[in-house]
């Protein structure tokens, strides 16, 4: 009797060699899934604690958080060359600050927009001017002007090829300037900060998702102040959880306090930015548009007086307006 012929076993589907125009990047389970999934979960929950759980802590707080900001002595500022870049389409007003309310990002470093989650922070508005042009272009497209990455330019990474901008140069003077430039600043707003502890959920939830102690603190120092607020991607918390970050906290305590600007240095740039806040300017602080002009441009000067024109609500649905 002859011996049977051995079956063919077929490949395992993981070895299977992919199609030639197929690059496999990687495969996972529906194990791996529930854990994503779980881990999503988690992190939402925290992001949520160190926000609603905290808030009512800097609310009892206030009273002191603001007094401590408001015995810092106001800098005088004056505006000489400074400038910013719009696109070209925005010509016609390029001291608006409806760009500011109205980004996806949910704002801007020092300003909350409309996009935030409701019930979190109410929006305002803000000026973000910077003292030279390359200032300005590496803060809205977040390298050189005459790099690239990869071949690609500034506005092709930011997905405008093609698009023009125009560079406005600035002149004028703030009176009521918080200059978050340096630790003095913020010394005595650390030390109030600090008295906060974190909540014990958030602990759990840390340790659940292996989050090193040094990436999750309460801040201690006015170092770390000044690092929440310059040195973190405040981006990540409005964009992926609708929640403000510490920089947008930070300002609205500052602006709370009465001051009209916050003078930062620049995180991208070689010069310094200004975040203004058109509603709360000084009587004789203004901003306006250096040389001649063409008359198109709806206003050519920022100050007490134009400030509600320029603050952008008019881009906003109504039920966002103060």
């Amino acid at each position: 009797m002859a011996r049977p012929k051995k079956p063919t076993i077929p490949s395992r589907p993981h070895l299977a060699k992919p199609p030639r125009n197929i690059l496999e990047l990687d495969r996972f389970s529906e194990a791996n899934l529930r854990q994503w999934q779980s881990a999503s979960e988690n992190l939402d929950e925290l992001e949520d604690v160190l926000y609603f759980n905290l808030e009512p802590e800097r609310r009892k707080h206030r009273p002191q958080l603001l007094s401590a900001l408001q015995a810092i002595a106001p800098l005088e500022r004056e505006i000489t060359n400074w400038g910013r870049l719009i696109d070209y389409q925005y010509s016609d007003e390029p001291l608006s600050c409806a760009g500011s309310l109205c980004s996806p990002e949910g704002g801007g470093r020092f300003n909350v927009g409309i996009e935030l989650d409701a019930g979190t922070i109410s929006p305002w508005s803000a000026l973000y001017i910077a003292q030279d042009h390359e200032t300005a272009f590496r803060e809205k497209f977040q390298m050189e002007s005459n790099g690239n990455v990869d071949g690609l330019t500034g506005p092709e990474l930011a997905l405008k090829p093609g698009i023009n901008f125009t560079y406005i140069s600035l002149t004028g003077k703030l009176f009521n300037v918080f200059d978050l430039r340096t630790d003095t600043a913020v010394k005595n707003l650390a030390q109030i900060l600090g008295k906060i502890a974190m909540p014990a959920r958030a602990r759990v939830l840390a340790k659940e998702l292996k989050i090193p102690a040094a990436e999750l603190f309460m801040v201690r120092s006015a170092q770390q102040v000044r690092d929440m607020a310059l040195k973190n991607n405040w981006r990540t918390l409005p964009v992926q959880f609708g929640l403000p970050s510490q920089s947008h906290i930070l300002a609205e305590l500052i602006r709370a306090a009465g001051f009209e600007a916050i003078l930062y240095k620049s995180t991208k740039g070689p010069g310094d930015c200004l975040a203004i806040f058109p509603d709360r300017m000084a009587d004789l602080s203004f901003i306006e548009i250096a040389g001649n002009i063409p008359s198109t441009v709806k206003h050519k000067r920022l100050d007490s007086n134009s400030a509600r024109d320029l603050e952008g609500w008019e881009w906003t649905p109504r039920k966002f307006h103060p």
